[in-house]
């Protein structure tokens, strides 16, 4: 009775013993994340206990090794926990997994994962226009980011040709362009198409410019022009002109060759001495020089002469790195038109620019190169002899899912 007695006088305590737990964790999916940052989240019950804790992430599902953020204390029961992580590479996939540690314990969740974005590349080639959504984070506690663009290369239309070539399109290329605006968008623009060949009837032939391309990001626009038509020589006996003219971007503009330096008859009527044949100059050289002498056909009637006219015609200019070249001169063994201006290649995918060559009486001039390297050609003018131009073309690279 003596024990029973002595448990009986013993006072009464009210209420729960204190909580002897280690913290509970439940992890939560990854959110906010892009090519090199992320945001961890978790819901920890600290148990009655302050409670620290941290958050893993490593390349290895066993955890091996990994990275830890900084600490973040709890004192609550259900607290949600938001971590900032910094300084990820592009297209990587990671492990992520909490650990939350009390006096009693150190409880570690199950680990979720995710992966980075990558570079994403757009290219247009064809006119017309074009939209691309660019994405955004907006980082917990923070503000939307706003879109980069990469690698940016816009190049405008080739102009069309005459006789002469056209000018290869403009340029703009860039590393990097940022959007003067924040958050999600598209990027829009428009590439320009290559201006229509020459008709080759009465003095104009008709060819066309080569057309705009443009940029739009943000509240900016980046604009390339298409190229200039090439020159048509005009009614017999009168030819004038240069080369189609390049487009301008960001690149100096390079004009084409001149295409009155190949030979052309006189082609002037003369008076008609039906007892004499008076003896005249019909072929003069780039100077003025009379380099061939020909005699009126006796007869009593008189007769216009208008015999080949010499379009020999200037290369269009290049989108960048040279002019056209000029025609050949009397004595030329075939008698060319000169050569089109060189391109530009941006190295971001797309190469072009190129001044189309001039025309000849007998043969075509050179065609004006493409940038080097490789990489789709654009914006490239149009061959003498009444060739179109090549449309222009954007390409840009981004980060996204």
């Amino acid at each position: 009775m003596c024990c029973l007695e002595t448990w009986l006088d013993m006072p009464k305590h009210h209420g729960s013993p204190p909580t002897m737990l280690a913290p509970t964790v439940t992890i939560g999916s990854v959110i906010n994340f892009n090519q090199s940052q992320a945001d961890f989240q978790a819901t920890v019950s600290a148990n009655g206990r302050t409670t620290s804790v941290v958050f893993d992430f490593s390349d290895d599902s066993t955890f091996s090794s990994f990275s830890t953020t900084a600490t973040t204390t709890v004192t609550g029961q259900s607290t949600s926990v938001i971590t900032t992580q910094t300084g990820f590479g592009p297209d990587e996939f990671y492990y992520v997994r909490c650990r939350a540690t009390n006096s009693i314990g150190t409880t570690t969740s199950s680990s979720t994962t995710f992966l980075t974005w990558s570079l994403q590349t757009f290219t247009q080639t064809g006119p017309g226009a074009y939209s691309v959504s660019v994405p955004s984070i907006t980082p917990n506690g923070g503000s939307a980011i706003a879109p980069t663009i990469y690698d940016v290369a816009v190049y405008g239309g080739g102009g069309g040709a005459n006789y002469a070539g056209g000018g290869g399109g403009g340029y703009r290329v860039a590393a990097t362009k940022t959007s003067s605006t924040t958050g999600t968008q598209n990027i829009t623009g428009t590439v320009g198409a290559g201006g229509n060949g020459g008709d080759g009837g009465g003095g104009s032939g008709g060819a066309g410019v080569g057309g705009t391309s443009t940029l739009v990001i943000g509240n900016t626009t980046y604009t390339a022009n298409g190229g200039g038509t090439g020159a048509h020589p005009g009614v017999c006996g009168s030819p004038s002109g240069t080369g189609g003219s390049s487009g301008s971007g960001d690149n100096s503009s390079f004009g084409g060759g001149g295409n009155t330096y190949g030979y052309f008859y006189n082609c002037n009527p003369y008076n008609c001495n039906p007892y004499q044949c008076n003896p005249y100059c019909c072929e003069f050289d780039k100077f003025g020089n009379c380099v061939q002498t020909c005699y009126q056909t006796c007869y009593h009637t008189c007769y216009q002469t208008c015999t080949d006219c010499g379009y020999y015609a200037g290369g269009g200019g290049g989108g960048s790195t040279s002019a056209g070249g000029n025609a050949y001169t009397h004595g030329s063994a075939s008698h060319n038109g000169g050569a089109g201006g060189n391109g530009y290649n941006s190295g971001y995918g797309l190469r072009g620019g190129a001044g189309g060559g001039g025309n000849g009486t007998q043969s075509q001039g050179a065609n004006g190169s493409p940038g080097g390297g490789s990489g789709t050609i654009v914006g490239t003018g149009g061959q003498g002899w009444f060739g179109a131009g090549v449309a222009g073309g954007v390409t840009f690279k981004y980060y996204g899912p």
